[in-house]
């Protein structure tokens, strides 16, 4: 039996924090002091505001997750709870369509897209809960709850704005200070107030860390390199001046040859004894091209996004799909973080503002994004051939949205059928009166109303291979007369709706 008794306070310091005037407050566990937050923000700002190729690659990380099938997992959870956290998210069921936004709640692409803003870049991205009680909405009427405690916006904290992030002795979250509206103030916002999303954090340290961190270097390197080709363009694109002078006219000469521009109608004019000729370069010059794509290329591989810098044969397109893959499966890990932190601290206190703290709440996922790829009509094809998917009305509908094309227009038949279902019954009636059922029975059977018969008998039976006898041609040729017409009036109607 265990004698020591269990720890129940912490000694240690998580690190990532420093004590301030205002408490405890996050310090950066970053190495260079320029990459210091809140430092670090107005350079990777300028990183991803600037460079072509590193917007690219930020764009290329956001849209998987953007486009995730972003869902809710409501195992064990009431409908009614469903319901609310559904038409607070602005999150349909799938298959769908988002109903239009109202005062109260909000739309959870929007609020993905403004996470996805700022946390990629910066490391970071602050939200303000902002809720509103009123009445329950339209499609909530039947929670059983006279009032609601609407989620009527998660408001961006960006993170330019944000000075410091006060921390607990334990290294928790305690609020974040902003610069306030006339920028003469602080605004202090507590963590109850908060969703607050980070990347790769350590200890205490909720600055988190950029994604273009590990390409700082790269693009700092690169900056300066585009600079230095565009000098070297601007220089030797026209040759270098040089003017020679006579005594005398040596400010004139030295500032003839600094003004002298190339342009459509640039020229020159110079006194009496001074003369301008332009040089070509002689030798070679270094060519900083393959050494920008480079960089360019580094700056993809730190991200894991190779296949920006594929070319575009078929041995690129091959190697390119093996690229995305390990990118798609690299993106994962951040998806689930930000359902994780939605699910804890947004759905959490929907969920107990409403039914109480032990309620159980479902939990946000966005499901595998190696699998959200778009199923493409070849696709379709292979699985309708193998068996695997039948076609009905529903896929119908699913395929038209997806590719844009109108909705189908269904008339309803006369009994009440669409034309798919008649079609369906008529088959199994037809099944059932070539086996050998009378014509009434068989309709019945199948969910059709019955027609009177004409008396006549029905097809007749016999043994696989035995051989027609006289005596029953012409019984069988009446009663393929009336299965003709019987088929023929259904197979009209089902013709006159599927018009």
């Amino acid at each position: 039996m265990a004698t020591a008794k269990p720890n129940t306070s912490e000694t240690g310091q998580p690190g990532g924090i420093i004590a301030s005037d205002k408490g405890f407050v996050t310090e950066s566990l970053e190495q260079n002091d320029a990459l210091k937050f809140p430092a670090s923000i107005p350079i990777f700002d300028r990183m991803r505001s600037t460079d072509g190729h590193v917007s690219s690659t930020l764009r290329a990380m956001s849209m998987p997750i953007q486009s995730a099938n972003w869902d809710l997992n409501t195992e064990g959870v009431r409908p009614e709870v469903e319901t609310l956290v559904r038409t607070e998210l602005g999150l349909s069921k799938d298959g769908q369509k988002r109903q239009r936004r109202r005062r109260q709640g909000i739309v959870l692409a929007e609020h993905i897209r403004d996470i996805l803003g700022s946390v990629l870049w910066a490391g970071f991205a602050p939200f303000e809960q902002v809720y509103e009680v009123a009445p329950p909405l339209a499609e909530q009427a039947d929670l059983g709850l006279s009032t609601i405690v609407h989620l009527r916006k998660l408001a961006p904290r960006l993170p330019q704005t944000v000075t410091s992030i006060g921390v607990g002795a334990d290294g928790g979250l305690d609020h974040i200070i902003q610069t306030g509206v006339d920028a003469s103030t602080d605004v202090k916002i507590p963590v109850a107030n908060l969703v607050f999303y980070v990347l790769e954090k350590e200890g205490a340290d909720w600055s988190g860390r950029s994604m273009l961190r590990q390409s700082y270097k790269n693009w700092k390197i690169k900056d300066t390199m585009i600079t230095l080709d565009a000098q070297i363009a601007e220089r030797n694109g026209m040759g270098v001046p040089v003017v020679t002078y006579t005594e005398g006219l040596q400010d004139v000469a030295a500032k003839t040859s600094q003004d002298l521009r190339a342009g459509a109608t640039s020229g020159v004019a110079v006194p009496v004894g001074v003369t301008v000729e332009i040089k070509g370069v002689t030798g070679s010059t270094v060519d900083l091209l393959p050494k920008i794509k480079y960089h360019d290329q580094e700056i993809s591989r730190q991200a894991l996004a190779m296949f920006l810098d594929l070319g575009q044969d078929n041995g690129a397109r091959s190697l390119g799909d093996t690229f995305v893959t390990l990118f798609i499966r690299s993106l994962q890990a951040v998806a689930d973080l930000i359902a994780e932190t939605i699910t804890e601290h947004v759905i959490r206190d929907l969920v107990e503002f409403n039914f109480g703290p032990d309620e159980p709440y479902p939990v946000l996922t966005p499901g595998d994004l190696a699998s959200n790829e778009p199923v493409t009509p070849e696709t379709l094809k292979l699985l309708v051939d193998a068996g695997l998917v039948k076609p009905d009305e529903a896929l119908e509908a699913r395929m038209r949205d997806r590719y844009g094309l109108p909705d189908a227009q269904v008339q309803a038949a006369a009994n009440g059928m669409s034309p798919a279902e008649l079609n369906d019954r008529v088959t199994a009636a037809t099944a059932l009166f070539r086996a050998g059922y009378e014509p009434a029975a068989a309709l019945v059977a199948a969910g059709l109303d019955p027609i009177a018969h004409s008396g006549l008998l029905p097809i007749a039976l016999k043994e696989p291979g035995a051989p027609a006898t006289p005596a029953t041609a012409p019984a069988q040729a009446s009663a393929d007369a009336q299965f003709t017409r019987l088929m023929e009036r259904y197979m009209s109607l089902r013709s006159t709706n599927d018009a």
